[in-house]
């Protein structure tokens, strides 16, 4: 049976090292705004979860940043950016599972940059992400990713970052 995020969150009185480590990193979730389109931000199935591409969101969660790496940002403020998408992942990580510390592997992050033809530095820009989930994992953050250089992303962001994550039951 396929289940939605929203669907299956629920209160868990686990001990919360994962929560208690974002917090002593000074990190705070995001609320995201609900989809726009005819999708969910995550789906759970059996003991993975799969998250939809996050963009970049100011911080009032409802614009977005727009440019292109390498014309309107530099790497380390792309950088910058997927950090953030890396916060609203793990927002969306806690929404669907309840408790992050449920998380047992960050499996694969995609991350698809836009940029202009001659930037090649595409691994920094998805180091913001990728430092940030070993940071507040530890060992389980540690993934497979791809970083792809593209002409244009929705809404004219400059990055588009998505995961597969294994997870309690």
């Amino acid at each position: 049976m396929l289940m939605r995020c929203a669907q299956t969150a629920r209160a868990f009185t686990r001990g919360a090292k994962t929560e208690a480590r974002l917090a002593s990193l000074g990190y705070i979730l995001p609320e995201l705004p609900q989809p726009a389109g005819a999708y969910t931000l995550g789906v759970k199935k059996g003991g993975w979860v799969y998250l939809a591409g996050h963009l970049p969101f100011k911080e009032d969660m409802k614009s977005v940043h727009v440019g292109r790496v390498g014309m309107e940002y530099t790497a380390e403020e792309a950088a910058a950016l997927a950090k953030v998408t890396g916060l609203e992942l793990i927002a969306t990580l806690k929404q669907c599972v309840g408790d992050l510390d449920k998380v047992k592997r960050i499996v694969k992050v995609n991350g698809y940059i836009a940029c202009t033809p001659e930037f090649t530095a595409l691994p920094t820009v998805l180091n913001g992400c990728s430092n940030l989930l070993g940071e507040v994992f530890g060992d389980r953050g540690v993934h497979a990713r791809s970083a792809v250089g593209v002409v244009t992303l929705p809404l004219g962001v400059p990055v588009e970052i998505d995961l597969t994550a294994e997870v309690e039951e």
